[in-house]
């Protein structure tokens, strides 16, 4: 898998991020899914992961808009 394909999908409360899920394209697309089925009413994003981040450089402060 190449940094490329990585898809970051948040689930979004408002201004509030209430989950994180980094993968793959098609895992992303899964997760999506099945989080817009689980939660109709709540904002999620689904974006490219940029080249030069990794999961391991996000902190918890990265958690807040």
């Amino acid at each position: 898998m190449t940094s490329t394909s990585r898809r970051r999908v948040r689930l979004w409360f408002g201004p509030h991020q209430i989950a994180d899920y980094i993968g793959d394209q098609p895992g992303a697309s899964r997760h999506e899914a099945a989080m817009r089925r689980r939660f109709p009413g709540l904002e999620i994003t689904n974006d490219p992961l940029p080249v030069t981040a990794r999961p391991a450089d996000y902190s918890p402060a990265d958690l807040h808009r």
